[in-house]
Formats: structure tokens, C-alpha cells, sequence
């Protein structure tokens, strides 16, 4: 059985220490194995810090943004809807170049709109991180008459403005097969 590693440093190279192995000491190895755990342990608890910030409160106000974005879209009100993006945002959708500018992003919604269908979204996943939240979720296209139209996922890039969260990046795509 060998001796535990004990790391020294050789020489720094742009900034970060050179390790090299030395085998003479126990209590070097231990070292460099704490702060290993230490790392690893730090890793693993930041995803946990993202997703404790996601509970809860900020779930709630990117759901309340997602409900009101429905209704709109639903109630045929391309205004309403548009309100619910930053001035900066960035639309993107099947079939069209992004919008970028309020006008844009009011365009291609009342594109969308005026294509007739029904849309239900379902939040699937919600993840914060500081004044950004970035939601991911299904989507289903129903024809007034109830006849299943389109499907497929959305991801929304929300930022947490004055006013409240707001949709800074959204984007979605079809799961159906072109048509041909």
C-alpha cells in the first residue's frame, strides 16, 4: 500500500499553482482531500441554492405572467400579450426571423393569433438565478372546435423588472412533422 499524495506547489503559471506529488506526508494528502470534498460538496450545493430560489414565490409570479400571457392569446389580444415582454425582448417562433422590438413581438403574436387556435400552457420546470428566471413548458394548439391542431415545448427567459417579471427571451417549437 503507498504512502497518501502530498501536493507542493512548483512554480505559478499564469496565476494558478503547479502541483507536483511528494509522498512523504500524511497530513498533506488529508489536506487536498478535504479541500477536494470541499469542491465537490460546494458543486452540488450550488443547483440546490437555484432551485430553492425558484420555489415557491418565484414559481408563483412566472405562473401568474404564463396565466395572463394564455388568457390574452386566447381572448385574441395581442397587446395584452405583447405587454407581457421587456422592451429588449427577443421573440422566436416557428416559421418566422425573431422579433425584436415591441412591435416585433406584437406582429408575431397576432400572426399566431390570427391562425385561429386555442393554446393551454403547462409549466413543466421553473429555475431562478438572481433577477432571472427561466421557465421551461408544453403547449397545446386546439381548434375552437376542440380538434388538436399543434403541440410541442416552450422555453421563456423572464426578468425581473420594476413592474414585475417580465419575458425577456421566449421561444417555442412544434413536435408534429411538417406537413407535406
Amino acid at each position: 500500500m503507498s504512502a497518501p499524495h502530498r501536493y507542493t506547489r512548483v512554480s505559478r503559471a499564469a496565476g494558478f499553482p503547479r502541483l507536483t506529488h511528494d509522498r512523504s506526508s500524511k497530513a498533506g494528502g488529508r489536506r487536498v482531500h478535504l479541500a477536494a470534498a470541499g469542491l465537490v460538496a460546494l458543486a452540488l450545493a450550488l443547483p440546490l441554492t437555484a432551485f430553492a430560489q425558484a420555489g415557491g414565490d418565484v414559481r408563483a409570479q412566472v405562473a401568474k405572467v404564463g396565466q395572463a400571457w394564455e388568457k390574452a392569446y386566447n381572448a385574441g389580444d395581442a397587446v395584452g400579450v405583447a405587454a407581457l415582454y421587456t422592451p429588449d425582448a427577443e421573440l422566436m417562433v416557428p416559421g418566422a426571423e425573431p422579433g425584436s422590438d415591441p412591435k416585433a413581438v406584437q406582429k408575431l403574436i397576432a400572426g399566431d393569433i390570427a391562425l385561429g387556435s386555442k393554446l393551454t400552457l403547462k409549466t413543466e420546470d421553473v429555475v431562478s438565478f438572481g433577477d432571472y428566471a427561466l421557465e421551461t413548458g408544453s403547449w397545446v394548439a386546439n381548434s375552437p372546435d376542440g380538434k388538436h391542431l399543434d403541440h410541442g415545448p416552450y422555453l421563456t427567459l423572464y426578468q425581473k423588472t420594476a413592474g414585475g417579471w417580465k419575458i425577456l427571451r421566449d421561444m417555442w417549437n412544434s413536435s408534429m412533422p411538417p406537413s407535406k
